[in-house]
């Protein structure tokens, strides 16, 4: 999401192997059921403020709010494209996505901006 790759050598730090339907839920451990985030995008994902779109683009809930830092670690997100996996590996399911959708995600997202702006009046 966020393209966070810090290492200390050749070892991950603050990335996790985040799953998209959890594992109480009924969750696989697939790799077309999981995404590899940062901790602190893990976590967001985890409680509902950040979703995934349809169309495999970022959402963020219109329930977040915070400050300047947290406007732009997070907010600033919504809209952005999903990283794609390398080539070959599976995409993100569908039933997974949709699970966390309707189970997790805190609709509504927030509109990009010049979303917002079409749609209000002049």
């Amino acid at each position: 999401m966020c393209g966070y790759d810090g290492k200390v050598d050749t070892t991950p730090v603050g990335l996790d192997a985040a799953h998209v339907r959890w594992w109480a839920a009924g969750g696989p451990d697939t790799l077309d059921h999981g995404l590899a985030l940062c901790a602190l995008h893990h976590k967001a994902l985890d409680l509902g403020v950040l979703g995934i779109s349809e169309e495999h683009r970022i959402q963020v809930s219109r329930a977040f709010h915070g400050g300047q830092r947290a406007q732009a670690l997070v907010a600033s997100l919504a809209g952005h494209p999903l990283a794609l996996p390398q080539p070959g590996a599976p995409t993100l399911s569908e039933i997974h996505r949709g699970w966390h959708a309707r189970e997790v995600f805190r609709e509504p997202p927030r509109q990009l901006a010049a979303a917002a702006e079409a749609d209000s009046p002049p």
